[in-house]
C-alpha cells in the first residue's frame, strides 16, 4: 500500500517499543471513561504477544511519533455477516485467542480497534487503517475483514437508539455518521448493530473517577463521550456501560 509522505507503517511485529507507543495513542483517541484502566490493562500486551504481525500503527516520520494505530486478529467464522454476535468488540478479542488455543484455522480478520489522535484528525489518515487492514487481510488469505465500528459522532446523540442513527443521511444521501461513512466509501458494507459490544462495569466510586461526574442517585446519566447513559444502581454500588457498536464487512474476493 502506498502512503504519503510524511507517513510510514510499522507493526508489532517489527517495532521493540510498539505496546507503549500503541497505549499512547489509545489513551489520546478514546474517551477517559474507556481508558482509565488502560495502562494495567493486559489486553493490549496479549495481543500483541499472540498477534504482533496483526498490530500496526501510523508513524509520523518527521517526529517519529505514532498518530494512529490499528489493532486486529483472525477469527475462524463461517457464519452469516448478519449473524454476528450482539457482543462484538468483546465476542472478538474472546473469540480470537479461543480460536488460537484450539488451533482453529481463521477465516476473517477481525479490526477491533482503529484510532487516530486528535491532532491528526481530519487528514485522512482513517484511509490508510482502512486499506493498510484489507492488504493485511487479503496477505493472509482471509476472505473478509470485519470492524464493530464506533459511531464517530453518536456521543453528541446518547439518547438516540443507535438504530434510529443509522437511518441518517448527508445531502449526498452518504451516512451522516464520519466513521460509518468513510468505511463506506472504501467498500464497507453495514450489516447490523451489536448492541453489547463493549461492557464496564465498575464501582460508583470508580465510575466518578472515570468521567469527573457525581452519580447522586441511581439512574441513567449521561456522560462525556459515551455513545449512550450508563446506569448506575446504588443497591449494588456498581455502574454500567453498555455500548453499541455497528458491524461492518469487506469482501476481499
Amino acid at each position: 500500500m502506498q502512503l504519503d509522505a510524511p507517513y510510514r507503517i510499522v507493526t508489532g511485529h517489527d517495532t521493540a517499543n510498539f505496546v507503549q507507543m500503541t497505549m499512547d495513542v489509545y489513551i489520546q483517541a478514546y474517551p477517559k471513561f474507556m481508558t482509565y484502566e488502560a495502562l494495567t490493562d493486559p489486553t493490549a500486551s496479549a495481543l500483541c504477544a499472540r498477534y504482533p504481525e496483526y498490530q500496526f500503527g501510523l508513524v509520523d516520520a518527521t517526529t517519529g511519533c505514532m498518530v494512529a494505530q490499528g489493532s486486529c486478529l483472525p477469527l475462524a467464522w463461517e457464519g452469516s455477516f448478519a449473524e454476528l454476535p450482539d457482543a462484538g468488540c468483546d465476542w472478538a478479542l474472546a473469540q480470537g485467542f479461543a480460536d488460537h488455543a484450539h488451533h482453529r484455522t481463521p477465516t476473517v480478520l477481525c479490526a477491533v480497534s482503529m484510532a487516530i489522535i486528535p491532532a491528526y484528525r481530519g487528514r485522512s489518515l482513517s484511509q490508510y487503517l482502512i486499506e493498510y487492514s484489507k492488504t493485511m487481510a487479503r496477505s493472509y488469505k482471509l476472505r473478509s475483514l470485519i470492524l464493530a465500528a464506533r459511531p464517530s459522532l453518536k456521543h453528541l446523540y446518547p439518547l438516540i437508539p443507535l438504530e434510529r442513527y443509522l437511518t441518517w443521511h448527508n445531502d449526498q444521501g452518504a451516512p451522516f455518521d464520519p466513521w460509518l461513512r468513510v468505511n463506506v466509501q472504501h467498500g464497507g458494507q453495514i450489516v447490523g448493530i451489536c448492541a453489547q459490544s463493549m461492557t464496564i462495569s465498575d464501582t460508583i466510586a470508580r465510575w466518578e473517577a472515570r468521567t469527573g461526574m457525581r452519580f447522586p442517585d441511581t439512574g441513567a446519566y449521561v456522560i462525556p463521550e459515551g455513545l449512550v447513559p450508563v446506569n448506575i444502581d446504588y443497591a449494588q454500588n456498581c455502574g454500567t456501560y453498555v455500548e453499541p457498536n455497528v458491524w461492518l464487512y469487506y469482501d476481499l474476493h
